[in-house]
């Protein structure tokens, strides 16, 4: 059920939206739209009147009978051509607005500056319902030509019903009365089908993500290795046929629709035999009874849509909350300017009282967090699985704010700095950074997105990060694209992939970033790799603040300053010397990782 309430609402929310939707998208093709089904709706009620007079001029013996059969055929040939020519123009404008959906989804979800929208349920469910609109099996597109068939088949009836009232004026309004009751039962079957397909949706997302789970090759080797393969048949199959059914509940109503067609019977029994009387009577001539027959079967257009009826539903259900998520973030982007971030920081970085958790009513992940980072010095931040390192980074780029507390640069709150600007004085490399399936000067250069990408910047910042090598043996070296599904691609290894990620900090460190944050971008390489890996580039970036977070102790000893996090906060803090001597915590976790190495070493001296 969406958000609007009960299904019709839903329904009329959401074809309005498409409806108001077009003339913003494409004015000129809504236009010309409108005119073709007007035009289609007008040649198909010239053709019923030429018909009528037609056919009284044969049985008349009038002479006019040529005249009006060339009529006849003018008209047909015109009826017959709007209809492709509206269905064509309909499917081009139908691509319109799928692309300015699709557009309006992707920059309302990337529009707000931090991630914490991504992590409540509300929003990913919205944006997964909004992600139908594009991707689905009932694109957005698809709801514009059915909408154009529609609207030209209730005008139709109407234009039938006004035609009819020139015979009589009840037979209208019985058989009008008739077809919007049939159509109304019809309307809420079709409801309880398409809010069938809400429930469906749960399930049939499940079936979807197993789906692509079998066709992708990353989890392949392990689905193989677990022997996953009949689970996941099976598994796919149920969410697949419980998706299924709830999307079928409701479609078989065979009491209601026996009902339907007895009433249908009746009326049109009493309004044919009607005719039948008034022609014998000789009170309707037969040109009037052909255009009154003709529009007592153009009338049934007043009931039931058919397929372009549960297309247009199913098609424009996914719009209010593709509209929802292109609106994301637009309260942010009018609070305010904020100030530039250019140069700093200065003097330092501090955390003040920080809490914060990522859901309300669980415990925080810090709390009373208290953190001083000088600039031009490095900090490393150690601790237990669940300490809160990576939430220190996430805070301190600005993705979440905190609960509770400040962050501040140079003593200027960092909810004040523009959240563009500060970003792009930070080099950061993550533990899972992005393998982007794009040409190796994209991947360098996103380290600063606005600056040019000559060969020679990529290549200078590829010599410090340890990438130049792979870059030559490349087959289009800076414009190789990487990836298994380009012919002309070329994949990484996990070890060159994160001399990438480390060349694309540099190159932003190349182009004015002051912070350097190191998230665990080397946790796969051994202890000594990782080692000379910080230290070259604690080097490479002498006189820049960075934090960097690790396991390994090895690594953390570089370090200016160590922070040591516990249950939330800063528990010790300090040079590795210091913390050492004072035997807390960091000293009792040096201890336990440099006793497996002393006995590695004592062995290798043995030997």
């Amino acid at each position: 059920m969406s958000a609007a309430g009960t299904p019709g609402r839903a329904k009329a929310t959401a074809v309005g939206s498409v409806v108001r939707l077009l003339p913003t998208v494409a004015p000129v093709q809504t236009s010309l739209l409108a005119t073709l089904v007007g035009g289609k709706v007008a040649a198909t009620a010239g053709l019923t009147v030429a018909v009528g007079a037609l056919i009284g001029a044969v049985a008349a013996g009038d002479d006019r009978a040529l005249a009006l059969s060339v009529v006849v055929a003018a008209v047909f040939v015109v009826d017959a051509a709007l209809a492709p020519v509206r269905d064509l123009l309909a499917a081009r404008l139908g691509r319109m607005l799928g692309a300015a959906v699709a557009r309006g989804v992707v920059s309302g979800t990337l529009r707000p500056s931090g991630v914490r929208h991504l992590d409540q349920p509300a929003v990913a469910e919205q944006l997964a319902a909004a992600k139908e609109a594009s991707t689905g099996a009932f694109r957005v597109e698809r709801a514009v030509p059915a909408l154009a068939t529609l609207v030209t088949v209730r005008m139709v009836g109407v234009v039938a019903a006004v035609l009819l009232c020139g015979v009589s004026w009840w037979m209208p309004v019985v058989l009008a009365t008739v077809w919007l009751v049939v159509g109304r039962w019809q309307d809420q079957r079709l409801s309880r089908g398409i809010s069938g397909s809400t429930g469906g949706a749960v399930p049939l997302r499940r079936a979807l993500y197993l789906r692509d789970a079998a066709l992708s090759g990353g989890p392949a080797m392990e689905i193989r290795v677990f022997g996953l393969q009949r689970w996941l048949v099976a598994q796919f199959a149920a969410a697949w046929q419980d998706g299924m059914g709830q999307l079928q509940s409701g479609a078989s109503d065979l009491g209601r629709r026996g009902g339907e067609l007895a009433l249908l019977g009746a009326a049109h029994l009493a309004v044919l035999v009607a005719l039948a009387s008034a022609a014998a009577d000789g009170r309707i001539g037969v040109s009037d009874l052909t255009v009154a027959i003709q529009a007592v079967i153009g009338m049934a257009a007043l009931g039931a849509g058919g397929d372009p009826q549960w297309l247009l539903r199913m098609a424009s259900a996914s719009v209010p909350a593709a509209l929802a998520a292109s609106r994301l973030g637009r309260q942010e982007h009018t609070a305010g300017v904020r100030s530039s971030a250019a140069d700093l920081p200065a003097h330092g970085i501090r955390f003040d009282k920080v809490r914060f958790g990522y859901s309300a009513g669980t415990r925080p992940i810090l709390d009373g967090l208290d953190l001083w980072v000088p600039a031009g010095t490095s900090l490393a931040i150690v601790g237990d699985n669940g300490a809160g390192k990576s939430t220190v980074i996430k805070l301190l780029a600005a993705l979440y704010e905190p609960d509770a507390g400040q962050i501040s640069v140079d003593g200027c709150d960092l909810s004040q700095l523009d959240p563009t600007s500060w970003r792009r004085q930070l080099a950061v490399v993550l533990q899972e950074f992005t393998r982007y399936e794009l040409s190796v000067r994209d991947n360098i250069g996103f380290g600063c997105v606005d600056a040019p990408r000559p060969d020679d910047a990529l290549e200078r910042a590829a010599e410090k990060g340890g990438f130049a090598d792979v870059a030559i043996a490349l087959p289009g070296r800076w414009d190789t694209r990487l990836g298994r599904r380009y012919a002309d691609g070329a994949e990484l290894s996990g070890g060159q992939w994160q001399r990438l990620a480390l060349t694309r900090a540099l190159f932003a460190v190349d182009h004015g970033a002051t912070v350097l944050i190191l998230d665990e971008p080397a946790a796969h390489l051994d202890a000594r790799a990782e080692r000379r890996l910080y230290a070259r580039f604690l080097e490479l970036t002498h006189g820049l603040t960075t934090i960097m977070v690790s396991h390994r102790f090895a690594t953390v000893r570089l370090a200016d300053r160590i922070a040591v996090l516990h249950e939330g906060q800063v528990v010790e803090y300090g040079s590795h010397d210091e913390l050492v001597s004072v035997g807390g915590r960091y000293a009792a976790m040096f201890a336990i990782q440099a006793e497996p190495d002393a006995i590695q070493a004592r062995g290798n001296g043995h030997a």
